[in-house]
């Protein structure tokens, strides 16, 4: 059991993870970081000379931050399936264990050694092929090339099977569909993330990849890469260490950390269209998790991320997952202009940006 963590972003020492006697994980800085680095949690974790001790219960004992680091659902049943084979006792794995299996290979920035992740061995990518992995992953059966099927996908998010692969020699995240998921799973992501870019809203570039059985497979391009350059990403979740598996937030609450974090009119109004047309598309799987920031190196600043999982979802309880105004449910143009009015939106600009939203969407 890893007692340690080295924690590096491009080539530079940022702290340590340790386990303390009780086994609770500590952070702190490095000298290094404190001179020229920033703070990778302005709420939790400022960029000071201190030892951190995590105490959040969502996240395996660590902090939010590194945890975003970690594969869930999808991700964590792949590494589970991966570790199982080479005979490694899941039970005694500690939350650095799992860190160091992700290493270099995570999404944002951050990168752990000692490093345990494997190399691609694939050289091209066929995507028929990965989805029927996939598919015998998830109905628990033989998977052919786990080892390969892990070095793409072990690090990644989010409850459907994905790849993060180089495409066009470019950095993507091909997405398949799952057995709860409609045949059309590709194309109705797709047009709803083009729909959403439509209304206005930020959205990575996006594709629409036809195989050479005519099936059709979803890939966006990661917007944590910059010309292979890595950059600090860090959900909503990890920021307030709210449990994104539960309904833990309402717009309001979102909206202010906005507004808090990226002190940018711009971003907080960008969330707002964000809110509008999860309602009006019935995407009620809008979790804490999937709404993200990036750290700007440049201008030494948080600002809100590309929109991502933007698909028509129920939740099994029929209600939006970050409430808007108290209301999860039967939500209208009022409560959508309260939580404009908190978050100091003029009137005129919500009214104008649900009615430009309604008219894509009609």
């Amino acid at each position: 059991m890893i007692k340690r963590l080295r924690v590096n972003a491009n080539g530079m020492f940022v702290g340590t993870l340790a386990m303390n006697h009780d086994g609770e994980v500590a952070f702190q800085y490095s000298e290094e970081w404190l001179k020229n680095g920033f703070s990778l949690n302005p709420i939790k974790l400022p960029l000071i000379n201190e030892v951190f001790i995590a105490t959040s219960p969502y996240f395996r004992g660590l902090f939010g931050v590194f945890a975003d680091s970690l594969p869930d659902s999808y991700g964590e049943l792949l590494l589970d399936r991966f570790l199982r084979q080479k005979g490694i006792d899941l039970a005694s794995l500690s939350p650095l264990d799992r860190l160091a299996y992700v290493g270099s290979r995570g999404m944002g920035i951050l990168e752990y050694v000692p490093d345990y992740s494997e190399e691609f061995r694939l050289t091209s990518y066929d995507f028929d092929y990965l989805q029927k992995e996939c598919d015998a992953l998830l109905d628990a059966k033989e998977v052919e090339d786990i080892r390969s099927l892990y070095a793409l996908g072990g690090s990644s998010g989010g409850a459907r099977p994905k790849s993060l692969i180089r495409y066009e020699n470019e950095d993507w995240i091909v997405k398949f569909s799952a057995k709860f998921d409609p045949k059309n799973i590709g194309d109705l992501e797709y047009k709803t993330m083009s729909l959403a870019k439509k209304a206005g809203i930020s959205v990575p570039e996006i594709r629409l990849v036809t195989s050479s059985s005519g099936n059709r497979y979803f890939l966006i391009k990661r917007f944590d890469r910059d010309n292979k350059k890595k950059i600090h990403m860090i959900t909503a979740a990890a920021l307030l260490e709210c449990d994104f598996r539960a309904p833990a937030l309402d717009y309001v609450d979102l909206l202010k950390l906005t507004r808090v974090l990226t002190a940018d009119d711009a971003d907080v109004i960008e969330m707002f269209r964000r809110m509008v047309f999860n309602v009006l598309a019935g995407n009620q799987d809008d979790h804490a998790k999937n709404f993200a920031f990036l750290y700007d190196e440049a201008d030494k600043k948080y600002r809100l991320a590309p929109a991502y999982d933007i698909t028509p979802s129920k939740t099994f309880y029929g209600e939006h997952t970050t409430s808007v105004n108290g209301k999860g449910k039967d939500i209208g143009d009022a409560e959508m202009l309260v939580v404009a009015e908190k978050s100091r939106i003029p009137r005129k600009t919500a009214e104008s940006i649900i009615a430009s939203i309604k008219k894509v969407l009609k």
